[in-house]
């Protein structure tokens, strides 16, 4: 297909055409599940699931109707496409599914995706599928943590089984990675409910904040969620480096994250766990006093100190109410991280089907290497014929790729998606000359919480390669779920990217370290070894002093 607002033809996965000069887009959070630039197999398998589980989600909770639970034609009528392989949401769609949603705002969910608001946005709620919603809702709602839960207990136990017991013929293989599909699908979906869930109660308890004059209290309402993923991670990380978890344990926990997990074709623990070896050198240094679980518990005493303070300030008659809304965001908060769970393990478990397939063309002289395997499409591998020139296939859509690696989108356009020519790789991030800016002019964002906190900046691209020493300040484009054994590490986090909610925020305010997001150049306008001061509650980072080795600004 060609033509506006739809994908290009099959020679081309990784590409939509989109023409409406009104329709605002954005890498924004989406970039947590799915970063950097697909591979033709990443991007098909996950391009129509995504938008499927997206839709039945929202139907589930009675913003849309049945008949709108449909793959649509055009860029526009979708909620996520790739341009030029990178993953990028419709921020007019989404802002649709704020306006009809009861408890957030169209405003609420631009500034979950973007951190920000546009000034000139003007919700337009519609009472139109209230109804619907006043049934579906509260019952979805209800039901999200049993099925999230239950989902997960599922998912472990398929993937353990893969990876223990992997395929070792084609169509065994080939049957691996559609059930993999069919598992993130629906791992998608409730991913969604739980994240438009989590949020619609967040923007409650900055409500009630706001009504008890406590401005900045929400961050401390928000933390302290004793036992969640995230955190689990890092223990058993501090576990396995101090000899109290053996790797083996380690590996059927945790084996499925990894740097860019989120891309089928990148080599998650399991896989490689060199980078893995190189967390485990850096938390032994750690001492007693550093262990994940003594964090874990000083934030379950802020948040309990914080639910005391709101009460206090909202009065006897406020806060039975108050009460109701901090149950529920202690339930349904840590079911975004979960959701991430699900459908990172079930990419894993296509990662694994992939490699099998790729191992069983390339010996059958139908590929001339395994890995070539992602230049084809999760449709041509599961059709009953497998097409007849599949090196062909790969290496068109491995140069189509390697085009678009040298080239990166704005942070938000409306209109066809313009390409910004990226530096050299030597030259891309911390060592431009606006890192060389004078160190009296902050960078701000959205401070998400955690106080203030001084420390030399450690700009970082690539978890997997670039070394964070244990008290840097972390600042970088985005995270996923890859990120959080370095969150650990740090003394606090900036973001370029990502909001109040998105998985550095989490992941920060349960550790209790400052953290920053929305910056927007911040990982341009710092340099690895720059002393600096993060204030997670203002919202600030500033520069103190240029690196000395490096000269001043």
């Amino acid at each position: 297909m060609s033509g506006a607002g739809v994908r290009t033809g099959m020679a081309n996965p990784l590409h939509w055409v989109a023409t409406d000069p009104d329709v605002l887009w954005s890498p924004g959070n989406v970039s947590e599940a799915i970063p950097g630039v697909s591979t033709a197999l990443n991007w098909s398998f996950v391009d129509d699931a995504v938008e499927l589980a997206a839709r039945q989600a929202f139907a589930a909770m009675g913003v849309l109707r049945p008949d709108e639970v449909r793959l649509n034609d055009r860029a526009e009528d979708r909620f996520m496409v790739a341009f030029y392989g990178r993953t990028v949401a419709n921020i007019e769609a989404m802002r649709g599914i704020g306006d009809r949603t009861p408890g957030t705002s169209a405003n609420a969910v631009e500034a979950q995706l973007f951190g920000v608001v546009r000034p000139d946005a003007v919700n337009h709620p519609t009472l139109s599928r209230l109804p619907t919603i006043a049934l579906r809702m509260p019952r979805t709602a209800t039901r999200l943590r049993r099925d999230s839960l239950a989902l997960r207990a599922e998912i472990v136990e398929w993937w353990r089984g893969a990876v223990l017991a992997p395929p070792t013929s084609l169509p065994d293989a080939t049957a691996l990675l559609a059930d993999a599909r069919r598992r993130y699908t629906r791992a998608f979906s409730l991913g969604v409910l739980s994240s438009m869930l989590a949020q619609a109660v967040y923007d409650q308890v900055v409500l009630l904040v706001r009504n008890a004059d406590r401005h900045g209290l929400q961050h401390r309402l928000v933390t302290g969620y004793a036992g969640m993923l995230e955190t689990g991670l890092v223990t058993d990380l501090w576990d396995l480096a101090h000899d109290r978890l053996d790797r083996t344990t380690f590996l059927l926990r945790h084996g499925f994250h990894g740097p860019d997990e989120g891309q089928l074709a990148s080599r998650v623990w399991r896989e490689d766990p060199g980078p893995l070896d190189a967390l485990v050198r850096r938390y032994a240094g750690l001492g007693p006093d550093a262990h994940p679980a003594l964090a874990e518990r000083r934030q379950v005493e802020v948040r309990e100190t914080a639910e005391a303070e709101l009460l206090a300030a909202l009065g006897r008659m406020r806060a039975p109410g108050a009460r109701l809304v901090l149950r529920i965001a202690r339930t349904l908060i840590p079911l975004r991280e979960i959701g991430k769970a699900n459908y990172t393990q079930c990419l894993d478990g296509a990662r694994l089907a992939a490699r099998a397939i790729g191992r069983e063309l390339a010996a059958a002289g139908r590929l001339d290497d395994a890995e070539d395997v992602f230049g084809l499409t999760y449709d041509e591998l599961t059709a009953p014929r497998l097409p007849d020139d599949l090196r062909t296939l790969a290496a068109e859509r491995a140069a189509i790729r390697a085009d678009y690696l040298t080239t990166d989108l704005p942070d938000k356009f409306t209109g066809p998606p313009p390409r910004i020519p990226l530096a050299p790789a030597d030259d891309a991030i911390g060592d431009t000359p606006a890192a060389d800016a004078p160190v009296d002019k902050p960078i701000t964002g959205e401070g998400v919480g955690g106080g203030v906190d001084t420390g030399r900046a450690r700009v970082v691209v690539d978890p997997a390669t670039d070394d964070l020493e244990p008290g840097e300040i972390l600042v970088c484009r985005s995270t996923d779920p890859g990120w959080t054994s370095l969150f650990h590490l740090a003394a606090g986090v900036a973001v370029d990217l990502g909001g109040t909610m998105s998985h550095a925020a989490i992941v920060a305010r349960e550790l209790g370290i400052p953290c920053l997001t929305c910056t927007g150049d911040g990982t341009r306008r710092v340099r690895t070894g720059d002393l600096v001061r993060l204030d997670g509650d203002a919202g600030i980072l500033q520069v103190l002093e240029r690196d000395p080795g490096r000269g001043t600004g």
